[in-house]
């Protein structure tokens, strides 16, 4: 009720509507330079989200009350124009001029942004103004969700612990950059949103290019390209701050500043935020702050920039997965399965984390006799979270663009990247043994609240870790080893962070060059050196004094046991440094005379990997491999406002840091194991453009062989002992065809009324069978045993292959907006499990595919100003992601053997989920100072 009671007295501040006689303001936008006509220009009303974009011959059209007004024109590239304008009873004919800017011509050139009409890519723009109405505090992939083929997922729920895929493939196969510089792990690909928080405060654009893309690099872009630009020197002098906050009480504070293009060329582009609070799921908060420093300064023929940003945060977890029913019994019950199969812990509800329980650290000193503790009476309950992460990665970068002359441009940028942190979590790893159950609640009255069913029993552990232990053959016993202390308890589990902490520096040196009038040579470097230092270290011995850890090999244990007692702060388990360095040339040559624009891109990348294992005591040599591109294709303007093209390409991918080493150890992979990736991809596609009416439309082939996937989980039964272990391992190589269909358009039925919709339709399988796939135990690392499995005909999990949405846009009176969406995904098939993916026969069985589900979202805002502060605008927005609360499954495991009462069916009984987020509600003022 509470829910809906705010969403009724917020909808109703924004229902407001005023009608009165418009007049047509229309006109050209053209190159100041040469006079040609730009396609795509956005021309808005400054202060209001209202505006219109130039169709292929650069005309626009608004439809404006009477009144004075300031049109701002923008375009990637260009300076942006502010314009005054007064309407009156007629209609009003405003052309515009836009210059050149040096500085946004370098983002476009180094960036890689695609053109309408003249890059044969597909792809989609996100404008500054759409991601401050649609994020509604979420992390950046999210706002994704509405563009074709892309799908993303906050999986488990934490803060920043967000994911997507583009075209099926994994955001480790999504090439993200940011202002050109690529920002994905050195070693295994991944994109960490929670340390680019705050981030959205200062971009300037999100473009998607799916498939290969347009960039010159040899980047891992075999789902897409991610490039997101910041702002700088361009912008308009403006301060603001802003306050936002949800429904379950976070905090969302951003600060900003730019200074515009001052006296002598200098700029400065300042940014702080700061956000902390709970999240919808259990035990997920979240403290993180966010700082940005750009600082430009134009010269001669130069524009220089220096920029530092980095987001410190720390932020609790939810990273397995659990059965349906763990979640909401009903809803199992709807998808077959039956109450006998129901596990012991069964509806917590969607937001249910098993990672955190309750503690009491109540054991003290030992008593004068050295037989018991002394227990503190008052000692207080708290409660204790498996899964943490810490994590702060400042990024710097130095840039320089010289324009040369009116043909020559050349850009150097030096960056540098450093990480420290990492993430809590026991030594070993949680059973379902270790949650309360409803026996352990029934059986011990007063011990337990039922809230606490499903939850770690952390007191055990503890206890066991510090106090007497009933053996059963007369006196209680400590929990000593006498083979290392009479007197110091052992810890038998423990938490411990494994850490990441990383140097990371690269030059990206680039020019471009135009031959002649049809002709352009662009080309360069890519230099980047990165070395990181893994191990984990004891953080919480959860009441013991010491534990016990034989993992460096450099000791002896014989001649001094004592050097296995490892206490806070020391190091287990594993150490090494993981090293890659990577050096890159890359050239394109573009031709482009009348209707027809082409393009040519070859790259080749040379990859060196070592590893020092400092508890292995052996240090890899360096071994390099080397890797290419070849990208081509070519766009054709039919007419003035339809256009064809098509794009194919070839790629020789280096494997990630991981895949050259066995296991932990320094000792390398086979060559048999660590041959390159291949990737084969064509893709077609059509676009109309015109005043009212946009559509783009494409179909796409993708062939990938000897693609690694990501560490993979099982389970050993010891066959002696029936004793159970965690394993882990990697699959070296794999076969995969992703094809599809993906549509996207929008219509402009009113001046004021837009209609959006897209689609989206996949057929992404896997094809081939592996052999002796190498699994070793989670809790030492050593090798434990091999299998094999078959994968062909089973669909590529982890993204819904069928995707359909639409939205309208409403804009009745200047600076209030109504945007109201639904997306639709189907055919989501679970996340394979290759140990459990073949029936009795050594049959490939497809895996579960989940429900289909749709989500409705609403967004609206109000821009306006006070008359006594004519310099001071205010905006207030109003988001609510989920509105009619579907209830859906958002990732999903196939025969998960982790959870309890495991199955092999291929069914919602054998599968493992994460449950989506419910009705989700944000409300924000932002006020800015001109």
């Amino acid at each position: 009720m509470k829910r809906e009671l705010i969403f009724i007295a917020l909808m109703c501040m924004f229902s407001v509507s005023v009608f009165a006689q418009k007049q047509v303001v229309s006109g050209v936008v053209r190159d100041s330079a040469n006079s040609e006509t730009i396609v795509g220009a956005n021309v808005f009303v400054k202060g209001t989200t209202y505006g219109a974009v130039s169709d292929i011959n650069g005309n626009y059209s608004l439809s404006l009350d009477k009144g004075a007004y300031t049109l701002q024109i923008s375009f990637v590239g260009y300076n942006t124009t502010n314009k005054s304008i007064v309407v009156g009873d007629k209609p009003l004919k405003v052309n515009i001029n836009l210059k050149s800017d040096l500085q946004l011509e370098e983002v476009e050139v180094v960036g890689d942004i695609a053109k309408i009409r003249e890059t044969p890519v597909a792809f989609t723009t996100i404008l500054p103004a759409r991601i401050e109405e649609r994020l509604s505090g979420q992390d950046i992939p999210m706002i994704l969700n509405k563009t074709p083929g892309v799908y993303a997922t906050q999986q488990g729920g934490g803060d920043g612990d967000a994911r997507v895929t583009i075209r099926g493939f994994s955001q480790r196969n999504v090439a993200v950059m940011l202002d050109g510089v690529p920002v994905n792990d050195m070693e295994n690909g991944w994109v960490y949103w929670s340390n680019w928080f705050g981030l959205d405060a200062v971009t300037r654009s999100i473009q998607v290019q799916r498939g290969l893309g347009a960039s010159k690099l040899a980047l891992p872009s075999v789902g897409g390209t991610m490039n997101i630009t910041t702002k700088g020197i361009e912008t308009k002098r403006q301060i603001s701050v802003e306050q936002g906050v949800d429904l379950e009480g976070k905090l969302t504070t951003n600060l900003g500043y730019t200074s515009g293009k001052l006296k002598n060329g200098w700029g400065v582009t300042l940014a702080g935020a700061m956000k902390q609070g709970n999240g919808w799921v259990d035990q997920t908060s979240v403290k993180a702050w966010f700082f940005y420093t750009k600082i430009d300064k134009s010269w001669k023929n130069h524009i220089t920039s220096l920029t530092a940003f980095g987001a410190p945060q720390t932020h609790k977890m939810r990273n397995y997965k659990k059965s349906i029913a763990d979640y909401d019994t009903a809803y199992a019950k709807e998808l077959g399965v039956k109450p006998e199969d129901f596990p012991k812990i069964i509806n917590k509800g969607i937001g249910y984390n098993a990672h955190w329980g309750y503690i009491k650290r109540d054991a003290e000193e030992w008593n004068a006799e050295g037989t018991a503790r002394v227990i503190d009476p008052n000692a207080e309950r708290k409660a204790l979270n498996e899964m943490v992460n810490t994590y702060f990665k400042p990024q710097f970068s130095l840039r320089d663009i010289w324009n040369v002359n009116n043909r020559l441009m050349i850009t150097n940028i030096a960056y540098l990247s450093i990480g420290t942190g990492g993430g809590i979590q026991p030594r070993t790893s949680l059973k379902p043994t270790n949650l309360i159950s409803p026996s352990d609640y029934e059986n011990n009255p007063g011990l337990y609240t039922e809230d606490e069913i499903g939850q770690i029993n952390w007191q055990s552990i503890y206890n066991q870790n510090t106090k007497l232990i009933n053996t059963g053959f007369g006196k209680p016993i400590p929990p000593v080893d006498s083979a290392y202390s009479w007197t110091l308890c052992n810890s038998k589990n423990y938490l411990v962070q494994n850490n990441n902490n990383h140097f990371w520096y690269g030059l990206l040196s680039t020019f471009n060059y135009k031959l002649n009038n049809e002709f352009t040579l662009s080309g360069g470097v890519d230099l980047r050196s990165y070395k990181a230092e893994h191990y984990s270290e004891i953080v919480d011995l959860i009441g013991g004094d010491y534990a016990i850890d034989k993992a460096d090999l450099r000791n002896n244990y014989d001649a001094d046991s004592s050097l296995a007692m490892k206490r806070v702060g020391d190091k287990v388990n594993y150490y090494y440094d993981g090293l890659v360095n990577w050096g890159g040339v890359f050239g394109l040559l573009e031709y482009k005379v009348g209707k027809i624009s082409t393009f040519v891109n070859l790259t080749t990348n040379l990859s060196g990997y070592k590893k020092v294992d400092y508890f292995g005591n052996r240090e890899s040599d360096w071994k390099y491999k080397p890797g290419f591109t070849f990208k081509t294709g070519a766009n054709y303007n039919l007419s003035e406002h339809s256009n064809v093209f098509f794009n194919l390409g070839y790629l020789s991918k280096t494997k990630d840091f991981k895949y050259y080493f066995k296991g932990f150890t320094a000792t390398f992979q086979p060559d048999s194991l660590s041959k390159n990736e291949t990737v084969k991809a064509f893709e077609l596609g059509y676009s109309y453009n015109s005043r009212r009416f946009t559509a783009n439309i494409n179909a796409y082939v993708t062939k990938w062989n000897n693609k690694p996937t990501n560490q993979i989980q099982g389970k050993f039964t010891d066959p002696i002992t029936g004793n159970e272990k965690y394993t882990y391992g990697d699959i070296p190589g794999m076969d995969a065809l992703h094809t599809g269909i993906e549509l996207d358009f929008i219509y402009k039925v009113l001046p004021t009324l837009d209609f959006q919709g897209l689609v989206s339709i996949g057929n992404w399988i896997w094809d081939k069978k592996v052999d002796n796939v190498q699994m070793y135990f989670t809790d030492n690392n050593q090798q434990a045993y091999t299998f094999s499995f078959d994968a062909r005909g089973i669909h590529v999990g982890d993204a819904a292959q069928s995707q359909l949405g639409g939205s309208l846009r409403y804009e009745p009176i200047k600076g209030l907006y109504f945007e109201g969406g639904a997306t639709f995904f189907d055919r989501y098939y679970a996340d394979f499990n290759p140990e459990e993916s073949t029936d009795a026969d050594g049959n490939a069985v497809d895996s579960w595919m989940m429900p289909a589900y749709t989500l409705v979202d609403l967004h609206a805002g109000y821009r306006f100003k006070i008359q006594s502060l004519k310099k001071v605008n205010f905006t207030i927005r109003f988001n609510v992601l989920n509105m009619l609360n579907s209830v859906y499954i958002s990732d999903s495991k196939n025969n998960d053997t982790y959870i309890q009462n495991s199955y092999k069916t291929f069914d919602a009984r054998s599968a493992s989920v994460f449950m989506g987020a419910g009705t989700q509600m944000t409300t924000s003022l932002k006020i800015s100072f001109e």
